[in-house]
This record gives structure tokens, C-alpha cells and sequence, in this order.
């Protein structure tokens, strides 16, 4: 029997401590999974660590973290399970709920004693393995307690939800129950990005009127390639001389991005905004000419992730160049919805930019296409319907066992 949306209530767990970081990303995904919920009808209650933009008929409940433990980020995460389980498990009493969707983060397994406890439906979102990643891209101090915790959240969801096939295999390889995992790709609500959107005044504001812009959008951090965009404004700008690279966001590897632009000679060729409100952030888009994700792979395996930017892209209608890295060489259609270029290659990634630039009829047939895509295939609400989805099997399953 299928189930309707409108009767169903769902307890979205943000676990990790972020502090005043309330933009980029993660909030992108956590606000486009909410409302494409909300599109189909479900209830959302809202628990995170920290402040949230959320839809005002969103229930949000913020259990932070001790002050105390700020600086000592393992620790601290350790810390927080007691507190937030005992938290969550007394907003669910209060808010009710159909299921828990907790986003995974390392170190914290709320969501199996939650299931434990209380008998609720249990369904993970992880968006890598956390071991992996502390592993590769962070600090790894507690190395089995990570695995411990990570592996009772993996044993103990009924669903585990991941953005990408690449991640579906990474966590099979890592013991995960190949069964449970549903790959549903991150998407964008394209009435909020859409060609009609317009810069709101930026292009005279940043001073680039007059010029051919070459956007990117997002967090700079390891996997984005925000350095491989910042070498290939030294080959943009002797390509198309009025050439600007504009960064929108900010990060871990802006200092490299500032580094390479003063070594070759391109600063005032590179603007960087810094974090910039989510709701601003179509103006944003809207205010360049072609828009870029030059991901790479990471360095034992493939490209995991499900940029949520590209979908952005997407739904403006506006060309894309992405490396042709995981996800991204399937989402972009080569020739069709954007162009693909070389991973860690500055040049490739520019002469894809300057075929653009020379051929406008091109250019525009494929942002329109890339619109069309958008709309068809990666509606958040389709990410949603999964979710959905995946917790009617669990209901049939629970129901079948009686």
C-alpha cells in the first residue's frame, strides 16, 4: 500500500558542530531536501546544532554544543551524542515523527540508539564515508571509535541514503549492505534558480560590466578544484582579454586561490566574494556569462560527491564546463547540457570556456538544454520522492512482520 505524503511527519537531524556557518553546500542540501518534502506534501521538524534559514513553518529545535568543547573537535562530538540523543528523543515525544533522517557525521550514532529506543524508522544520509574522510581530509585521532560509531549507524539504518554510485560502492566496499543504499542525486528547486532571475545590480557592483565572466560557485575545499580554475585564468585572460573569474563563496583553499593569482599575474583578472546569503546566491549566478565545476578525483578513488552546484548551474540556463570526474561526466551530457573538460587541467578548462565564448549560438543552445534537464530530472522533489520511497518499503516491510 502506498503511502501519502500528507500524512507523513519526518525529524531532520543536522548533527555536526558548525558554528556561524550557516551557508555553502551542506545548507544547500539540507534546504533543498526539506522543501522538496515539502513540495510533496510531508512535514518537517528540524534538529541541528546550530542556526538554520529554514522555511518559517519549518518547527526548528537547536541543541548546541558546549563552548567548552569548541576547540577540540573529536572530543567534543563524543560529547554531544548523550546530550542531542536525549534531546532529539523528547522533540520527537513533543513534535511527533514517521521516521528520523539524520545526516551522517563522524563519531555520532544518535540515530541507532534513537531506533533502539524508541522503535522509529531510521534512515541515514551520508554524503561520504566518515572514516575516509577524516582520514584524507582532516585530523584522525580516534581511529575505532570513528569505525565503531560509523559502523553502528550503517548497520542500524533501515535505509541509507547516498548521492552518488560512486558512494554506493565506496560503502559497500566499506561493509555497508549494498540493499539499504538508495542513490538519489542531489538536486535544485528550479523555480527559486531559473534564467529570469536577475544579477540584482552585481555586474556593476563587483565592476563587471563589460566583461565575459567565468563563474563558480560553493566552498573552496579539496575536491572542488577552485585551484585548477584560478591557473586557468592566466590562459582565460590571453584567450579572451576581458576575461574575469568570479568565485562565489569561500574556504579552506582561498589562500591558494590567492597565491597562484599573484604568482601568474591575474588578480584583478579573479574576484572572490566571500560566503554570500543562500538567497542571493541565483543573483549571484545569474551575473555570469558561463559557470564551472572543475572537480578532481580524490586521491585513491574516484569522485564521490554530487556537487550541488552543478544542478544550480543546471536550472539558470546558463552553459557549464565541468571535469569530467565522477558524477559530473553523467549529469553534464557532453555537446548536450554543457561541456566536459580534462580533470586538473587549467588549459582544457579554459579552451572549453573560450569554444564558448566564440561560439554563442552554442552557448545558448546548451544552457537551454541544461534548463530542460533541470527540470525533468533533478527537481529536489525527486530526491524527496526516494526518500519516500525508501521509508514506504521499510513501513511494508515493518507491517509484513506483525
Amino acid at each position: 500500500m502506498a503511502i501519502d505524503p500528507k500524512k507523513i511527519k519526518v525529524l531532520f537531524w543536522r548533527t555536526e558542530f558548525y558554528g556561524a556557518l550557516t551557508e555553502g553546500g551542506t545548507v544547500s542540501l539540507h534546504l533543498g531536501k526539506i522543501k522538496g518534502l515539502r513540495k510533496l506534501g510531508a512535514k518537517v521538524v528540524y534538529v541541528s546544532a546550530g542556526p538554520m534559514k529554514l522555511p518559517p513553518d519549518v518547527p526548528h529545535y537547536v541543541v548546541p554544543y558546549s563552548k567548552f568543547f569548541r576547540n577540540l573537535p573529536e572530543v567534543l562530538a563524543i560529547n554531544y551524542n548523550g546530550k542531542s540523543i536525549k534531546a532529539v528523543a523528547k522533540i520527537i515525544e513533543k513534535e511527533g515523527a514517521d521516521f528520523l533522517h539524520q545526516h551522517h557525521h563522524d563519531f555520532h550514532f544518535g540515530g541507532a540508539r534513537l531506533k533502539k529506543e524508541l522503535g522509529l524508522p531510521f534512515i541515514l544520509h551520508a554524503d561520504g564515508v566518515q572514516y575516509w574522510v577524516k582520514k584524507n581530509w582532516g585530523k584522525l585521532y580516534f581511529a575505532k571509535l570513528l569505525r565503531l560509531a560509523e559502523e553502528t549507524q550503517l548497520e542500524a539504518a533501515d535505509a541509507i541514503i547516498v548521492v552518488s554510485e560512486q558512494l554506493k560502492k565506496q560503502l559497500i566496499e566499506y561493509g555497508a549492505d549494498g540493499d539499504k543504499i538508495v542513490v538519489a542525486p542531489n538536486g535544485v528547486h528550479p523555480e527559486e534558480f531559473n534564467p529570469e532571475v536577475g544579477d540584482a545590480g552585481l555586474r556593476k557592483k563587483l565592476d563587471l560590466e563589460n566583461k565575459f565572466v567565468i563563474g563558480y560557485a560553493g566552498t573552496f575545499g579539496r575536491w572542488h578544484g577552485v585551484d585548477v580554475l584560478a591557473r586557468a585564468a592566466k590562459f582565460l585572460t590571453e584567450k579572451i582579454p576581458e576575461a574575469v573569474v568570479l568565485f562565489v563563496g569561500d574556504g579552506d583553499l582561498r589562500p591558494l586561490i590567492e597565491d597562484i593569482a599573484k604568482k601568474d599575474g591575474t588578480l584583478d583578472k579573479i574576484r572572490i566574494t566571500g560566503f554570500v546569503p543562500f538567497e542571493t546566491i541565483p543573483n549571484y549566478l545569474a551575473a555570469c556569462d558561463v559557470l564551472t565545476s572543475p572537480c578532481v578525483n580524490n586521491p585513491d578513488s574516484e569522485l564521490f560527491n554530487s556537487p550541488v552546484k552543478l544542478f544550480e548551474y543546471l536550472a539558470m540556463g546558463k552553459p557549464v564546463v565541468a571535469s569530467d570526474v565522477g558524477q559530473q561526466g553523467t549529469v553534464v551530457e557532453n555537446g548536450v547540457t554543457g561541456l566536459l573538460c580534462e580533470e586538473k587541467n587549467p588549459e582544457d578548462l579554459a579552451e572549453k570556456i573560450r569554444v564558448l565564448y566564440d561560439n554563442k549560438d552554442l552557448a545558448k543552445k546548451l544552457g537551454e538544454n541544461a534548463r530542460k534537464a533541470a527540470l525533468e530530472k533533478y527537481d529536489w522533489k525527486e530526491n524527496a520522492r526516494k526518500i519516500l520511497k525508501a521509508y514506504e518499503k521499510i513501513a511494508q516491510k515493518k507491517s509484513a512482520s506483525f
